[in-house]
């Protein structure tokens, strides 16, 4: 299906099935802002998720309600596509599956009536098994993107490539097949399904060896873990990770795991948390106590998220240490 016929398919984005959809999952309205303003940049995303045999290892963990349990990698998997699948629905976000052995691509937010969701659904019930073909879907998902090449970037837009996996391709050269990609108009992320020092090791060399807007998501306790060393304010929550493995790239977000922000940054998170312009929020730098009492009341207003480090529901912000950090 040509890239042109899809986006006049869902040329317009159901923002109030995605606000409907998102406020189910308690997110925040900033970030629900912020998935509203990417898929105007990013409509189309691809996800290949790994279904193999090594995905029934059972060292996953998943929320259910505020309170982690442990299951499969492929369990822990399927949660977050239950919920990204339920998004692209809802948003009439154009998204392709593809399960590396236990089912055909199946096309969701492609205003099918929901065929392809359902599709989805009884595809993600099943069991892991298989080898990891990573290659092969790679290969076809690059040939889609060639053929759509030239409407993509006349309309300005990239597409997200997804890749969610705990091992290595049994196909081939996985660096010799994400090449292609460094000349199309893409955002790649990595979703390792594993902490295996073998596995991180493997997707870390191929970071190295290729020229991509690549983005490699660890899980979300390793995440909120990495953020907390760099930002103790702020609660790394799950709609923050689910944002990420999304495909949609913000690069204050990304930040918060690599350095101490500056209070010019401090505001612009909180922004992109809570919603509205940074300059619609009191400086740190020259208000402190106005900035803090105005997060303070935005904390108020917006449901608490489970911290994954405290294993505790926690608000978006921590006052407390914001208080000494921005010296109020």
């Amino acid at each position: 299906i040509k890239y042109k016929i899809l986006l006049i398919m869902t040329s317009h984005i159901n923002e109030a099935g995605l606000r409907e959809y998102l406020t189910a999952h308690e997110w925040p309205i900033g970030l629900q802002d912020a998935v509203l303003k990417s898929l105007v940049k990013l409509p189309m995303r691809f996800f290949i998720l790994d279904d193999s045999g090594s995905m029934a290892t059972a060292d996953g963990h998943r929320l259910v309600k505020n309170r982690y349990v442990n299951c499969s990698r492929w369990s822990e998997l399927v949660d977050s596509m239950n919920f990204h699948a339920g998004l692209a629905q809802a948003a009439n976000a154009l998204s392709e599956f593809r399960l590396l052995n236990g089912a055909p691509p199946c096309l969701v937010g492609c205003g099918d009536g929901g065929t392809g969701y359902r599709n989805l659904i009884n595809a993600l019930n099943g069991h892991p098994g298989g080898l990891t073909p990573l290659c092969k879907h790679i290969n076809e998902v690059v040939t889609q993107i060639k053929g759509m090449e030239g409407q993509i970037r006349a309309a300005g837009h990239k597409v997200a490539v997804v890749i969610c996996s705990d091992g290595e391709a049994s196909d081939g050269n996985l660096v010799q097949a994400l090449k292609p990609l460094e000349q199309l108009p893409v955002q790649v992320v990595i979703r390792l399904c594993t902490d295996e020092e073998k596995v991180l090791n493997y997707w870390n060399d191929i970071d190295k060896n290729i020229e991509l807007d690549l983005e490699i998501l660890d899980d979300l306790t390793s995440e909120a873990k990495e953020v907390n060393e760099k930002n103790t304010w702020f609660t790394y929550g799950e709609p923050l990770h689910l944002l990420r493995q999304f495909g949609i790239n913000i690069k204050e977000l990304d930040m918060l795991d690599e350095a101490t922000l500056a209070t010019d940054q401090i505001r612009d998170v909180c922004a992109i948390i809570f919603g509205g312009s940074p300059d619609d929020y009191p400086h740190p730098g020259v208000d402190a106590d106005g900035f803090v009492k105005m997060i303070n009341e935005k904390n108020k207003v917006e449901p608490k998220v489970f911290n994954p480090v405290t294993k505790k529901m926690s608000e978006w912000i921590e006052i407390a240490k914001l208080k000494d950090i921005v010296g109020a």
